[in-house]
This record gives structure tokens, sequence and C-alpha cells, in this order.
């Protein structure tokens, strides 16, 4: 990544961390860490679409397929 030294200085102090641990961060810990800093749980806000299709949550599509799953056992 080419960034001056002064917007990597500039990242670690809005984040809090060292731009190069920022770079090793995972996503599930940049998550993890966000939500920490924030005190604020990450989601999707309603109705948020990619490419035109709503996203769906683990939980929205279990439900659907269970929806599905039960209309073929009947």
């Amino acid at each position: 990544m080419n960034l001056s030294e002064k917007t990597k200085k500039s990242i670690e102090r809005i984040v809090g961390l060292p731009f190069d641990k920022i770079l090793q961060l995972d996503s599930l810990h940049e998550k993890d860490y966000v939500e920490k800093k924030t005190r604020k749980m990450l989601s999707w806000r309603e109705g948020l679409k990619v490419d035109g299709l709503p996203i769906r949550t683990m939980e929205e599509v279990d439900k659907g397929l269970d929806k599905i799953i039960e209309k073929d056992e009947r």
C-alpha cells in the first residue's frame, strides 16, 4: 500500500492502532475491534441491496429454507 507517512499517522491516530497492526488484522478481528472501540454492534442497514439484490442475514436465510423444506415435506 503506497500511502504517505502523514496519511499512515493520521489513520493510526483515528483507529488507535499502529498501521502495520491494522494491515495484519483479519476481517473478524477488524469487526471485533470496531465494535469494542465504538461500543456498537455492526449490522446491515435495513433494505440494503448489492447489485439490486437485498442482503439477507443468516437467520433470514434459515427461515426461508425452513419454509421451503416444510412445503416439500407436505
